[in-house]
């Protein structure tokens, strides 16, 4: 596929690209992909409670965000899981050094680390989080192996993503059509990373599908897509971009407060080692 982005490294996995996720410009961008609100941790926050015990026999008394970016849910976990170390993780210095600049940042332990080869000791930690993270490795089903690997016995992989049966008529999809088969050949359906997650020898493989308000207006996704802040709106041409951009736009001012410009379906998918 012919593109015109600095962000894009190709790989040979079919014929889809890559975004450079080491690129600066991919950092400051990042924090538009959506809001975290109190209401959307709250309600992560209760299914964790539900599946992780401080007091439980073995637990380590750690959280691994794996691929936290920005540290968009690593901060905010932190603060919810008071008795819990909170370990935030990515390959990108450029993210961390933003993470770090937020407030509550100093809570959390902010870890350069590969998803597919961590440096983690064995059943180090009680929970691994994992978001929208799965559809830019190569081999998603390594990354789910080191998150075995990393996790003690009992403890649990949560993951969070946009099932591809679920986005696939969102605006991003719905305006940039271009989008669409290469999302379709990287990001897992919901019983896709249920299978991979069985594969990998984890137990108790469950699915809950929210939908979530990410933006507060129809302009802030108007402003995510201008900045590209998904990274599939790197992996097309750049005439589709602008005329996407500009479909959005028009559409952005003619009913700029319509929901579904709004909210997002968002699937977490978990299993127990």
């Amino acid at each position: 596929m012919k593109t015109q982005s600095k962000f894009i490294t190709d790989v040979n996995v079919g014929f889809c690209p890559k975004v450079n996720y080491l690129c600066p410009n991919v950092a400051r961008s990042f924090d538009l992909r959506g809001v975290v609100s109190p209401e959307r941790m709250e309600r992560l926050a209760g299914l964790i409670k539900n599946l992780i015990d401080p007091r439980a026999p073995g637990a380590t008394k750690k959280i691994l965000d794996i691929g936290c970016g920005t540290g968009r849910f690593s901060i905010p976990l932190s603060c919810a899981f008071e008795e819990f170390t909170v370990i935030g993780a990515d390959s990108s210095h450029k993210m961390l050094e933003q993470a770090q600049q937020k407030p509550n940042s100093d809570r959390v332990v902010w870890s350069i680390q590969e998803v597919r080869n961590q440096t983690f000791e064995d059943a180090s930690f009680d929970l691994v989080f994992v978001s929208d993270l799965l559809h830019h490795l190569d081999n998603p089903l390594d990354g789910i192996r080191e998150c075995h690997r990393v996790l003690r016995p009992g403890g649990w992989l949560l993951c969070k993503y946009g099932a591809m049966e679920n986005i696939v008529n969102d605006p991003e999809h719905t305006f940039f059509p271009e989008t669409v088969p290469i999302d379709a050949a990287r990001t897992p359906t919901q019983q896709q990373l249920g299978n991979w997650m069985s594969q990998a020898g984890f137990g108790s493989v469950s699915s809950h599908t929210e939908h979530e308000q990410t933006r507060m207006t129809g302009a802030d996704r108007l402003a995510a897509a201008r900045a590209k802040s998904i990274s599939v709106l790197h992996m097309i041409e750049e005439h589709h971009f602008e005329r996407g951009l500009n479909s959005l736009s028009a559409y952005v001012e003619q009913n700029p407060d319509d929901s579904w410009l709004m909210v997002d379906p968002t699937t977490l998918t978990w299993g127990q080692r």
